[in-house]
């Protein structure tokens, strides 16, 4: 049968070396952005005109910015390089070393506390494989088993590296830091600058990163001018009806 691709997020990085037609070979795939949609033609995925289509992802129909619940959401990406480190490798990471020195953050968790925010940590899926290996606290919640929309829907502010679950949170217009300490990412490629296109200050310091929430958490976690400029810019659609125009472009596959 007929392959339809919704993704599981905004394709921000080049992934022609799985998605390609050669391989997948799907009859739509769904994007969210023009500059997305453009992306696809820039790099090695050589599908026809008409697959590639800016329609909406479906899930974010169900994403909403009308809970005013103050969460702090840490939700990091994971690095390839771990898939097969052992206990002492991973320990040693940067990422590890990075993300547990955050949550264990003793100025971090004292601001949060006096401001009445709770703080979750919800890294990507595969780090769960040893996420015993962090260290914990009694205010810090490590959150294995709540749904995402749940928890974008509920928090104020995500502070994330490079995960493209930070699309969702700012396409309901909510602020967003991203931590990007080193270069230890394994996607090189991709037409995503974060610099100039992302939907919040790039910070490489832990310091600086726990001022920059401090102030976000002082102004009520509201979302700066210069990042809803970008988000209103970069999103095609925002009006719920994602799941409808993909129903109707499949309907329309011959």
């Amino acid at each position: 049968g007929d392959k339809i691709f919704l993704q599981h997020g905004v394709a921000k990085d080049d992934m022609s070396n799985w998605l390609r037609k050669y391989d997948k070979n799907v009859k739509l795939l769904v994007t969210t952005s023009e500059l997305e949609a453009n992306s696809f033609d820039d790099y090695e995925y050589h599908y026809a005109e008409g697959v590639v289509q800016v329609l909406g992802l479906p899930r974010y129909d169900h994403l909403s910015n009308e809970s005013n619940n103050k969460q702090i959401l840490i939700m990091p990406s994971w690095r390839r390089r771990l898939i097969n480190a052992d206990e002492i490798q991973i320990q040693k990471s940067e990422y590890f070393l990075r993300f547990n020195s955050l949550i264990n953050n003793e100025r971090f968790i004292n601001i949060a506390k006096s401001l009445g925010y709770k703080i979750i940590f919800k890294p990507h899926p595969n780090t769960f494989e040893f996420i015993e290996l962090f260290d914990t606290n009694d205010y810090v919640i490590i959150d294995e088993n709540s749904k995402y929309q749940d928890l974008f829907n509920n928090s104020s502010l995500l502070i994330t590296d490079y995960s493209s679950l930070a699309f969702d949170f700012a396409y309901i217009k909510k602020p967003i830091i991203y931590y990007q300490y080193g270069d230890d990412y394994h996607f090189g490629n991709n037409f995503f600058v974060y610099e100039s296109m992302g939907f919040g200050e790039v910070i490489r310091d832990e310091d600086e990163l726990i001022d920059t929430i401090k102030e976000y958490l002082n102004n009520d976690c509201e979302i700066k001018d210069m990042y809803l400029k970008r988000s209103n810019s970069f999103y095609k659609f925002n009006d719920k009806n994602n799941c409808k125009r993909v129903y109707d472009s499949i309907k329309k596959i011959k």
